[in-house]
């Protein structure tokens, strides 16, 4: 039987020693799990591996992935929490946690394994050549290691016979060849691997959570899109800002300056293109967090214009 996701069943279990999640149940809304740890300012400082806030949307698009076993495909402008959103979800529900961020250069092989191209060269000019697919000539990616703990060497023992989450940040800026080549090895749990050998999930390693971002900024193909469950991530209201900013500043909390850098938010993103983003919003109260101001504190406006609104000067003002 599949474990599902319930943020707010983990929530409430007493919090481990390794700081490591236990598994989950059935969907449920507006729950989060937190673990500090101590800011410069004395407060507590929380990241954003740490804590995040679920709705009842998120919840159940990841419970959906979970029981369709296809990919959870999140949507959203940049800040917006996407990448934040798998190691939650593995912590809470200790699962072995992977992820890989894309670039340009990377290329489909490299989420499954990369080759040692330079150990392979110079064990030959050394005479020392091991024979091909030598494991010495390749490392596992995250989706093999999701698919067979025993290529993880490094990972925490006690996670071995989990279930895994992995998370490819990013996939719009690879090239529309690479999300289209993880098809197959996503829809089949296999792919043929180095010296053209078919590498299959192991017998006891459950089916992983594959997590995959998007910023838009390229299209994703048809068959891409079709094989994903979506969550497009909705920009932040003013309520959501407020639990957001509870959540993550702890102790560092300031009600006063959040209601106003909350407002100022509000009605900036209205205003401006591009919006701004929850990641500036908190950026904006970290910094004055740091620099000891206050809502009385005349300079948090010109904090929040350079770290979230990101305002032009105005050519008309300048001498």
């Amino acid at each position: 039987m599949i474990k599902l996701f319930d943020p707010t069943e983990e929530t409430n279990r007493p919090a481990r020693s390794d700081s490591t999640p236990t598994s989950g149940a059935t969907a449920t809304s507006g729950a989060t799990a937190t673990s500090g740890a101590t800011a410069p300012g004395g407060g507590t400082a929380r990241l954003d591996e740490q804590v995040y806030l679920f709705d009842d949307r998120t919840v159940l698009a990841v419970n959906v992935a979970l029981a369709s076993g296809r990919p959870l495909l999140v949507l959203g402008p940049p800040g917006s929490g996407k990448s934040a959103l798998a190691p939650n979800v593995a912590r809470l529900m200790r699962f072995r946690y992977y992820a890989e961020v894309v670039t340009a250069r990377t290329e489909p092989h490299d989420l499954l394994w990369r080759e040692e191209a330079f150990r392979q060269l110079n064990d030959a000019t050394q005479g020392t050549l091991q024979d091909p697919g030598s494991r010495a000539y390749f490392r596992p990616g995250p989706l093999w290691k999701a698919l067979d703990p025993a290529m993880d060497e490094e990972g925490p023992p006690a996670l071995r016979d989990r279930p895994a989450v992995v998370l490819i940040d990013e996939i719009d800026k690879a090239d529309p060849d690479v999300p289209d080549a993880l098809l197959d090895p996503l829809n089949n749990l296999r792919f043929v691997g180095p010296d053209r050998r078919t590498v299959t999930a192991a017998e006891d390693a459950g089916a992983p959570l594959v997590v995959i971002t998007s910023n838009e900024e390229r299209e994703l193909s048809t068959a891409f899109l079709r094989r994903c469950i979506l969550l497009r991530l909705r920009p932040p209201g003013r309520e959501h800002l407020l639990k957001v900013a509870r959540l993550h500043m702890g102790d560092d909390y300031d009600e006063a300056l959040t209601l106003e850098l909350a407002d100022m938010f509000e009605n900036e993103s209205v205003a401006t293109r591009p919006a701004a983003s929850t990641a500036e919003f908190l950026d904006t109260l970290r910094a004055c967090r740091q620099m000891n101001l206050t809502a009385d504190s005349p300079e948090w406006r010109a904090v929040a214009d350079l770290a979230m609104v990101k305002g032009s000067p105005d050519p008309a003002a300048s001498p």
